[in-house]
Parts: C-alpha cells; structure tokens; sequence
C-alpha cells in the first residue's frame, strides 16, 4: 500500500466520523427543540454529507440507517402524547420512507462505482499489454495520468505526473507539434492521425490522438504511437534502390540510342530498307523506354521532396497559351478543335514554379488530345476567383469509367492494360499542383469526355 492510499484511507475514515458526529449532532437539535423546530433542511444535511463523501462506501450508507434511526427516534421523544396518534406515525412513515429512498440510491451508486471501477482497471489492463505507446494527459496542465509498460519501459523512469513535454520530448514547454488543438472545441472525440520523427528515441511513429472523458469527468488527450521505424527505412530503401535502378538505366539507353541514330542515318555503312524499318522500331522502343525514365525519375524525386518548388509570379494566360501553340499540331493531325476561354484584360497570376507548372499544362494538354477522337474538341477555361486562379481542361474524348475515376491520380494506375504511358503522369501533375497550393480533381462520363480541373493561389504583389 502506497502513501496516497494509505492517505485516502484515513481520508475516509475521518469523513465517516464526521458523518456519526454530524448525525450524532442534529439529533440532539432536534431532540432539544422538537421537530416542530426542526426544518427540512437540517434533516437532508447528512443525506446531502453521505452522498458527497461517504454514501459510495460501506461506511456511508452505515451513516445514512443510522441517521434515520437516530430521526425516527427524535421524533417520537420529543413529540407530545396525542389522542391523533395518526399524524405522528404519519410523519415517522414519511421520514422512513425518505430514508429508505436515500440508502437504496446509495446502494446502486455503490455497484455501479464498484462496476465503472473494474472496467476501468481492466481497460488500463489491456493497454498495458500492448506494445504501441500509449499515454493519457490533462490538455490544460500537460500532466501525464496514465502511461501503459510499453512507454514506461521506453522512458526508463516513472513518467505519470510529470509534464508530457518534458517526460518524452526533454523540452521546457508544450511541443510546438502538440495536437490539442485537432481533438478538442469542435473536433472533440473525433481521431486525429499524424506521423512524427522522435529525435529523443531517433523513431517513427505512426500516431492516434482523441479527446475521451477521464472516470473523474475531465475531458483528456488519449495518444497511441506505434512504431513504424522499421517500415520507413524499407521504404526509403525501396525508393532509393528504385531511384538509383532507373538512373543506372538512363545512360546505357541514352548511349545505346545514339548508336542506332548513328545507324539509321549512314554513318556505319548503308543499310537495306529491311534494316532501317527494324532500326525504326528500336530507336521508337528506347524513346518510350527513356520517356518511362526520366518519369520515374521525376516521380521519385517528387515523392521524397527533392524537387521542392521556387515559387514565383507565373501569367498563367500566357503559358496556357504557349503550350496550347505547341498543342496545336498533334490537335491538327486529328481534326481537334482548342478552344481558349478567358475574360478580357484578366490579371492572372499565379504564385508558383514555372518549370512545374509548365509540366501540368503540358501534360494534361497532351492528354485531352491524346484520348479524344477526330473532330472532337478541347475547351481551356481560365477563371479568376477571390484567392485562386481556376483552370479547367475539357474534352469531347472517351472519357474514364466511373469506378476508376478514385485511382485515376495513383502511380501507375492506368484505366486499360493496353493504355500507353507509365501511368505515373498523373501522380506527377498531382504532386506539383499540390506542392504548389492548390488542388486538382476530375470529373468524367464514359463515352462522353473529361473535365480536369485544378487551381493555384493567386501572386499578390504585397
């Protein structure tokens, strides 16, 4: 038995005697003053005493039969000898029948205390079996209330009743990445999912925050954190082999390449009509191949925040304009019709990096033509709106089914197996759009083209 229980004990004990001292008491004032005196008051200070501190125990409701016994009996010494012996024992029902009401809620207050009691140990037993981290604390005091074996074992030392900041960051105030400010006010009791890098244990740790109620009726942050170090560093390796793989590649493809032009153009020695068709079809093969490339290239430098972009004032009506020229003579080819709509004299500037930007326009330029048929139509709209810049590129093409349109932005998702390309263009618009502030979507109907859309936050020169 630790001191506080030892302390909470005697704490008890005390109550209970004041609770015997204070019935003990008013049954004398009423006994000396008659209950003629005596007003309702007096009688539910020890119900209202029991209830508070000593009605969930033994104890309290020991207090509460005695107190009534002790009331019964006053009643009945101090009441004059009356031929309407009626009204008295009227009274002594009544008071009884208080009491009786009073003891029989302190009883179902005790088994349901007793209840809470077990599955509260019992939730507390379950946390600590597990190997994620787990810790309670007060928002307002940052005090940890509960910290399973997992995390104690992990800080070395008791951590219950220190700061969380300064238990498990080694810091002298609130960490600046503390969530209190997800889970509570009108996010309260609702999960808040984050990743964060321990630089005290030198781990990852996929997290889990949520606002609960404490048995004492506080509202407390709950935080789970499981370790993902393990799954980061094989990701990491993923991608950097990945990365290096593709880069290994490019030269010898870029040199075999060279070869062939050298080939297909004479330089080794004339070839028949036969070899050059072949030659052709290699150097068509190693262009798509490079193309693949320099994609992944670009994908996995997007992806592991290499290409961070240098943003800067962009007309966006000018460069929609250079590339839609450019798209003009693949569109030709097909009879496809590129159709620009903007108001006049719109100040469209746009806060990004040019060379991603570009990228985007290109991309889904190229797309728009790629997948829409002869004299079909691409429509561009440019919209100026209160914070952003909207952009919109539709077409009369064959459109993306319906139950592909939620993959349509993943790596390598492409719609049909015999589709062209790395499926990676997307991801790649995505990924720069969104580096860049804003957001891009797409809505499309089977049969009858597409609509992708997207927007950049406005340069504001200030």
């Amino acid at each position: 038995m630790n001191a506080k229980d030892i302390f909470n004990k005697r704490q008890g004990s005390f109550l209970t005697a004041l609770g015997f001292a204070l019935v003990i008491l008013i049954g004398i004032i009423d006994y000396l003053t008659g209950p003629a005196f005596s007003s309702l008051v007096f009688y539910l200070i020890p119900v209202i005493f029991v209830f508070w501190f000593a009605g969930r125990s033994r104890a309290g409701i020991l207090v509460s039969i005695t107190s009534a016994l002790i009331w019964v009996l006053t009643d009945l010494i101090s009441r004059p000898s009356s031929p309407h012996i009626i009204i008295p024992l009227w009274n002594v029902v009544e008071k009884l029948g208080i009491f009786f009401i009073v003891v029989y809620i302190l009883f179902r207050l005790a088994e349901k205390e007793k209840a809470l009691k077990f599955e509260h140990g019992q939730f507390l037993s379950i946390l600590d079996t597990t190997d994620d981290l787990i810790y309670i604390v007060d928002p307002e005091s940052y005090e940890i209330l509960y910290a399973n074996n997992a995390l104690s074992n992990l800080a070395r030392s008791k951590i219950i009743g220190k700061k969380c900041y300064e238990a498990l960051q080694s810091m002298e105030k609130p960490c600046d990445f503390c969530t209190n400010k997800y889970i509570f006010g009108e996010n309260k009791g609702k999960p808040y999912f984050w990743e964060h890098w321990d630089r005290v244990h030198q781990r990852w740790y996929r997290c889990v925050d949520r606002a609960i109620k404490w048995p004492d009726g506080r509202w407390v942050r709950y935080e789970t954190a499981m370790d993902i170090s393990a799954s980061k560093k094989l990701e990491r390796e993923r991608k950097n082999m990945l990365s290096m793989f593709a880069h290994d590649m490019r030269n010898p493809v870029i040199t075999v390449g060279g070869f062939l032009s050298r080939l297909l153009t004479g330089k080794a020695g004339p070839l028949t009509e036969k070899q050059l068709n072949y030659l052709e079809i290699m150097i068509d093969g190693l262009n798509k191949l490079e193309k693949f490339i320099t994609n992944f290239l670009e994908f996995s430098r997007f992806e592991t925040k290499e290409y961070e972009p240098v943003p800067g004032p962009i007309d966006i009506e000018r460069a929609i304009m250079k590339h839609m020229e450019v798209a003009r003579i693949e569109a030709d080819k097909k009879d496809i019709k590129i159709i620009f709509e903007t108001h006049e004299n719109m100040a469209a500037m746009v806060k990004a990096d040019a060379i991603q930007i570009d990228r985007v326009i290109a991309n889904l330029l190229d797309n728009a033509i790629k997948y829409t048929d002869s004299g079909g139509r691409v429509t561009i709209k440019l919209l100026n709106r209160d914070e952003d810049i909207f952009v919109q590129i539709i077409d009369t093409g064959i459109g993306i089914p319906e139950d592909h349109l939620p993959y349509i932005f993943e790596p390598f998702y492409r719609v049909t197996r015999d589709s062209k390309g790395s499926g990676l263009g997307l991801s790649i618009v995505k990924m720069i759009i969104e580096a860049n502030g804003g957001e891009i979507w797409v809505e499309s109907m089977h049969g009858k083209g597409s609509s992708f859309r997207f927007t950049l936050p406005k340069y504001h020169t200030n």
